[in-house]
């Protein structure tokens, strides 16, 4: 039985190669040689089922239909575990991403000197002397971002300062 010492190192191989990094080109160009050798393997399986059962044989298999499940066990097992990964590298790039922008909402809140909930200081019981100008300085900082803010203040914040 040659299938024995075929599956084993090609279980293995499948598992490793789902389990590495997608980031490198040479990852990307091994996973496209991949799905094109399967799309070939299958055509021709179609076009010529005798020749699986020929390699059925040559490998110690009783039946052609038996080799194409153990290549199609091996391929999912590619599939599951390249998945996994990719899952898992898009979470990482989302939570980089969601940092950034939190981050980024913040830098421009404190250099707008505008805090989210702020209503101005006639609603929290200070005197009204000034207020109106006070106001206006606040209205102009959050329509007017400073020169170099990468992000505009979020449009809550100037409903609330206009209203």
């Amino acid at each position: 039985m040659i299938i024995k010492f075929l599956l084993v190192p090609a279980l293995v191989i499948a598992v490793w190669a789902s389990l590495r990094s997608r980031a490198s080109l040479r990852g990307q160009a091994r996973r496209k040689l991949l799905a094109g050798l399967t799309v070939v393997a299958g055509v021709l399986a179609v076009v010529f089922p005798d020749y699986t059962q020929y390699a059925a044989d040559a490998v110690g298999v009783t039946r052609g239909t038996d080799l194409l499940l153990y290549g199609l066990a091996l391929v999912l097992i590619y599939l599951v575990g390249s998945t996994s990964v990719r899952f898992r590298e898009q979470e990482s790039r989302l939570v980089r991403l969601s940092r950034q922008v939190a981050l980024a909402e913040a830098e421009a809140r404190i250099g707008l000197g505008v805090t989210p909930g702020f209503r101005g200081p006639r609603h929290r019981g200070i005197d009204q002397r000034g207020a109106d100008q006070r106001e206006a300085v606040q209205r102009e900082a959050v329509l007017l971002p400073p020169s170099g803010a990468t992000v505009a203040a979020p449009a809550d914040q100037r409903q609330v300062s206009q209203g």
